[in-house]
């Protein structure tokens, strides 16, 4: 088959890449699938204004776009593999079959039982099932790479971690959780030394919220048509993102059960911290809620509140949060400038509009639902009207620095130097 090199414009890597995958016999379902994840690129490239795919854009939308916290692990890998694809007809290369990928790090034998140990402490600390499985993978990494001639935790160096980390790439959320590992060994007596000194840190600037104004989120929810069935449960959705800052997966999640209907509250257990959070809903939460139940939603004996809108009508899942805000963000006409465009986005919206108000930071992470005290404080750094008020006044200069600004002793100054 031979190859076209259509550059980085991205009409034309689309038009490649449904080539390559119609020539190599993928299913209709794989190819959907794939230009479907491309379509997010796109999106994403357009939220900074760029028509051009590189390579580096293609790292930064795995790193940044919110395929994690919204999608299924398998789709996220899914999504790196179109990254690959796009990459390869960017270089004018064949496509490499998936078998070319390394293999999966296993633990080695002498280890298993150092590692059934920090699974286990995980679980006594409460850790959900998912967040173990990715430490348990990066811990089983770091002792895959460790020289054969390691046998036990005792006879690890810090010149043994240093290799490991130095001689292989790791991403940041990797070295988090090997410095992680490292002091549990530390702290369980199986290492006389702690370790996790010697794990690298990213310098990784942390990225801004992505926050629009309460005019664009008036617009935003006024594009949708609530005259439909369809448009009643997207209402819903947005408005619980939008005024309760609910994240996706909780949205999804939500079950008839939930509902205070005598004291107009919503009761769950928050699926990414499983801890319990209530909110009261607001007239128009409550309206919106309530006219998807009794005039949008299908039949269904599902407990959960949203479904799809074609049969078999199941549940929502979180993914399908982040395409209905996309879907009414375009509809809106609102340019996303390199910001993020899905439902945590209306939640961080919601978030800065409690901060801009004075709202106390406390406040702020009950109503978010964060375990993390300082988690609220994220917010104030996009609230420019009050990092204002914080700036200082700039300082008079004094000794040298004041000489050297000062014409006239500055040239009295050099003519002495000379």
């Amino acid at each position: 088959m031979k190859e076209r090199n259509p550059g980085g414009n991205l009409s034309s890597l689309r038009s490649e890449l449904e080539r390559r995958l119609i020539v190599m016999r993928y299913s209709k379902v794989s190819t959907d699938a794939y230009l479907r994840i491309f379509g997010w690129v796109a999106d994403y490239l357009d939220g900074y204004g760029e028509t051009d795919y590189t390579k580096e854009y293609g790292q930064r939308f795995l790193a940044e776009y919110p395929l994690r916290s919204l999608h299924s692990s398998s789709l996220f890998k899914s999504a790196r593999i179109v990254i690959r694809r796009i990459d390869e007809i960017l270089e004018n290369r064949l496509f490499l079959p998936c078998t070319e990928r390394k293999t999966k790090s296993e633990c080695p034998p002498h280890f298993i039982g150092l590692c059934d140990k920090y699974l286990e402490s995980l679980a006594r600390r409460g850790c959900r099932a998912t967040t173990i499985s990715g430490k348990k993978r990066y811990a089983e990494r770091l002792l895959s790479l460790l020289p054969g001639s390691v046998l036990s935790p005792q006879e690890l160096s810090a010149a043994d971690c240093y290799q490991a980390f130095t001689n292989h790439q790791w991403p940041s959320v990797g070295l988090a959780e090997a410095r992680g590992f490292l002091s549990f060994l530390f702290e369980s007596g199986a290492t006389k030394t702690n370790l996790s000194a010697c794990v690298p840190s990213l310098a990784r600037p942390k990225s801004l919220p992505s926050v629009y104004s309460a005019e664009e989120v008036t617009r935003l929810l006024s594009s949708v048509d609530r005259s439909t069935a369809l448009g009643k449960r997207d209402y819903a959705v947005l408005l619980l993102a939008a005024y309760l800052g609910l994240r996706s997966s909780d949205i999804a999640g939500l079950s008839f059960k939930d509902i205070n209907r005598a004291a107009k509250t919503i009761s769950i257990i928050q699926t990414k911290t499983a801890r319990p959070l209530t909110l009261v809903m607001n007239r128009e939460v409550e309206e919106a809620v309530d006219d998807y139940i009794q005039n949008g939603r299908p039949p269904s004996e599902s407990e959960k509140i949203f479904l799809g809108s074609q049969a078999p009508f199941l549940p929502l899942s979180a993914a399908a949060g982040y395409a209905i805000a996309q879907r009414y963000f375009a509809l809106a006409g609102i340019a996303g400038q390199g910001r993020r465009r899905g439902t945590h986005a209306l939640r961080a919206s919601y978030a800065t509009a409690l901060v801009a108000k004075g709202i106390p930071y406390a406040v702020v992470q009950e109503a978010l639902g964060h375990g993390d005290k300082e988690s609220a404080k994220h917010y104030v750094r996009v609230d420019v009207r009050r990092l204002k008020m914080c700036a200082l006044d700039v300082p008079k200069p004094i000794g040298a620095f004041a000489v050297m600004l000062e014409p006239e002793l500055r040239g009295a100054l050099e003519g002495a130097l000379q």
